[in-house]
Parts: C-alpha cells; sequence; structure tokens
C-alpha cells in the first residue's frame, strides 16, 4: 500500500485499539469551564451550517439571476428542488 498500512498492519493495530478500548476512559468534561467551553461546540458547528446555507442561498440567487440576464429561463424542477433544500 502506499501508505505503509497492509492489512496485516491495519488488523494488528484495530486488535490493539480493541483491547486498549481508550474509549472507556472518556467521561467528557469536569469542571465548569469545561463544560461551558464544551457546550460552544454545538453552537459553533450550528453557526457554520447556517452560513453554508446562507451561502448556498446566495450562489443560488446569483446563478437564477446570471441565467435571466442571459436571457435564458432556468429549469424550474430543478431550481425549485434547490429552493426547498435550502429552506
Amino acid at each position: 500500500m502506499a501508505n505503509g498500512w497492509t492489512s496485516e498492519r491495519k488488523a494488528r493495530q484495530s486488535a490493539m485499539i480493541r483491547a486498549w478500548k481508550p474509549w472507556a476512559a472518556s467521561t467528557g468534561p469536569k469542571t465548569q469551564r469545561g463544560k461551558a467551553s464544551s457546550a460552544q461546540n454545538r453552537q459553533k458547528s450550528l453557526d457554520a451550517a447556517r452560513q453554508e446555507i446562507e451561502d448556498a442561498r446566495k450562489a443560488l440567487a446569483q446563478a437564477e439571476q446570471n441565467l435571466e440576464r442571459l436571457g435564458q429561463k432556468p429549469e424550474s424542477d430543478f431550481m425549485a428542488e434547490l429552493k426547498r433544500m435550502l429552506r
């Protein structure tokens, strides 16, 4: 393999990790500061997703304007489906 991970190496690594079980010791944040910081992770993800949706809406509106400027009518089914998905 190009990355050096043969099938045997992957199988051995997988067995070692299953025996080690690092996820068993994971308990999350314990301090109030850690909990507050962790709570912000969700908000950051939501904000990023909202921004991506807004960017997609703007790109769609710009594409529709460009088609109208060129004298072409957008395919209604395609554009309607995109608008429905971005709501």
